[in-house]
């Protein structure tokens, strides 16, 4: 931008030169050409004048002639004339007779011209070029009879024209006495002009080209590659040029301030950048960590996930190599084929339609699934599937991720297996309670229990009346319902704590946790009028004995469980269908 600027400061000097003498010389040529004219025209006027002063004068020497007689006079003013070359040639007409007197040869005679002076009375003035090409005037005048001509010419009448006066006069001296003029002139303006311009010029260098100059340089000291803006022009004058090293001065301090703040800034970016680099290699080195994180996690699910995807009909598109190993088929025999290829015949049908209608509404289903090797043999997955969508909302196909539960199938049936085994360890197999085992295991526990925290608890020992008749009337077969009733009827009198249990035969035995022997004497009576209020359909009524014992420190099972025998004995020897508390725990019961 500055080089533009100090060529285009150039080309206004040169056009401005240009310019300026291309003005000059117009006006030179103008001036001269002027001056020319008005130097000719003035040529003519003043052979005008001359040739009219000298017809006064032939006119007068004529008319003295005439009326003196004496021709001398008219000689004596044409050879003064001729001598002081005010005249070059004279003709008289009289009568449209011409009395030459003397005559240059004239290459222009217009026919007529005299004719027509006589007729209409009327001076003409005419230029014209003789055979050398000098410029001729020709003055013709007519003359007209006054008071005096009256004398000679007595038929005249006053202004009536006798005669014509033909002048002729070169105007070769008054041309070269104007050419020199002109060239005087001339050379007086060209002298002008010269000093005019080299004013013009030391002014323009002052004012103009000096500036302009000083304009350039600072504009070439901008325009370098380490621009110097600590340039400043001169502001002395008031001139446009003042004004405009003014502004240039402000404006180079703009710029100044502009490149300041601007370094200013590129420093604060610059940092920035180095910040941001820093912060972008830092998020890089990342990210890159982050991607071999998950690349290595895309592994291991691979490896250890069982995942597929398929299309919307349900056509594997992937399969993971944790599904091929837990499968036993390749990538490329599961691609392309159904999910039915691991569809084990045990599964009903129905889950798979309830599978699908989820599905195909867009929302995920989870659930167990048993599957089929490609060997034959079976194994459970946990799995959820879920659609996938495009932009549309299109379900596009589905993902199923698996989790192999067959070991966790095995140890439940392990487990149930155990429990049921249990079970029936602990379980009397007619009546459903615990077994004495059982309930021994039980009253250890209770026993460590309240001898750690102090807590009461009470045992109760009931034996069927006269069972064995019922066997011996009914059969056993009738005893053993009576026993699986009475097994019932506790169940359903007992608290959610209290843990019930056949102890041999007809005998069952009671654990009522958190309980003396006076709230436990209470709910056994409530349990033996159970007993006895229950309708027997075969036998009809059935009672039973109770005997209660309490705790007590010291106590363990076979002290408990005996001192409660010895209280249920009571009751049998009381008259049975009653309840009796161990003799050592009436007080406490009173």
């Amino acid at each position: 931008m500055p080089g533009q600027t100090l060529r285009f400061l150039q080309k206004i000097r040169s056009r401005f030169i240009v310019s300026f003498v291309a003005v000059v010389a117009v006006l030179t040529v103008t001036v001269v050409s002027l001056i020319n004219s008005d130097y000719r025209h003035l040529i003519d006027r003043s052979a005008y004048t001359s040739l009219d002063a000298l017809s006064e004068s032939i006119f007068q020497a004529l008319w003295v002639s005439m009326n003196y007689g004496d021709s001398a006079v008219v000689l004596d003013v044409l050879r003064d004339a001729q001598e002081k070359q005010i005249v070059d040639g004279l003709d008289l007409y009289v009568s449209q007779e011409v009395i030459e007197i003397f005559r240059p040869d004239l290459s222009y005679r217009p026919p007529g011209l005299i004719e027509g002076v006589f007729q209409e009375g009327e001076e003409r003035f005419l230029e014209l070029i003789d055979d050398r090409g000098e410029r001729l005037a020709r003055f013709i005048k007519p003359l007209r009879a006054d008071q005096g001509c009256l004398q000679c010419h007595v038929n005249a009448e006053i202004g009536t024209v006798l005669g014509v006066m033909d002048l002729t006069l070169s105007l070769s001296q008054y041309d070269a006495q104007a050419a020199q003029s002109i060239q005087r002139i001339v050379l007086t303006i060209l002298v002008l002009v010269g000093i005019s311009a080299l004013l013009l010029h030391l002014i323009s260098q002052r004012l103009i080209f000096t500036p302009l100059d000083e304009l350039g340089k600072a504009t070439r000291k901008l325009s370098q590659e380490a621009a110097d803006f600590d340039v400043r022009l001169k502001t002395g004058g008031r001139n446009e040029f003042g004004v405009v090293a003014h502004q240039f001065n402000r404006f180079i301090m703009r710029v100044q301030k502009i490149n300041q703040e601007l370094a200013k800034e590129q420093a604060r970016t610059r940092e920035l950048l180095e910040t941001r680099e820093e912060e972008i290699e830092r998020r890089t080195a990342e990210v890159r960590e982050l991607h071999r994180k998950l690349q290595s996690y895309v592994r291991i699910v691979d490896q250890n996930v069982i995942t597929s995807r398929t299309d919307e009909n349900g056509i594997i598109t992937y399969a993971s190599e944790a599904f091929c190993r837990v499968s036993g088929f390749s990538k490329e025999e599961l691609i392309g084929k159904p999910h039915s290829i691991v569809r084990h015949p045990d599964t009903p049908a129905s889950l798979f339609e309830r599978l699908w209608r989820t599905l195909k509404a867009g929302k995920s289903w989870e659930g167990e699934l048993k599957n089929r090797t490609k060997s034959g043999h079976f194994y459970w997955v946990k799995a959820v599937i879920s659609p996938e969508f495009d932009e549309a909302g299109k379900i596009t196909g589905f993902v199923a991720v698996r989790q192999d539960v067959t070991l966790q199938k095995r140890l439940e049936a392990t487990l149930e297996e155990l429990t049921e085994m249990t079970r029936r360890s602990h379980t009397d197999a007619l009546t459903g309670l615990f077994n004495r085992s059982r309930m021994s295991e039980l009253l250890e526990m209770e026993i460590v229990r309240a001898e750690r925290y102090k807590t009461p608890f009470s045992v109760a020992l009931m034996d069927v009346d006269h069972f064995k008749s019922i066997n011996d009337t009914y059969g056993h077969l009738e005893g053993d319902e009576v026993l699986k009733a009475l097994a019932e009827i506790l169940r359903d009198n007992t608290r959610k704590s209290d843990i019930i249990a056949r102890w041999g035969g007809e005998e069952f035995i009671i654990l009522l946790p958190n309980t003396a022997v006076g709230s436990a004497t209470r709910k056994v009576e409530q349990l033996r009028k159970a007993v006895a209020d229950h309708p027997f359909a075969a036998i009809g009524q059935v009672t039973a004995s109770f005997g209660v014992a309490q705790w007590q420190a010291g106590d363990d099972e076979e002290s408990l469980v005996g001192r409660a025998d010895v209280a249920l004995y009571l009751a049998k020897e009381s008259g049975r269908n009653r309840v009796e508390v161990a003799p050592e725990a009436k007080e406490s019961h009173e």
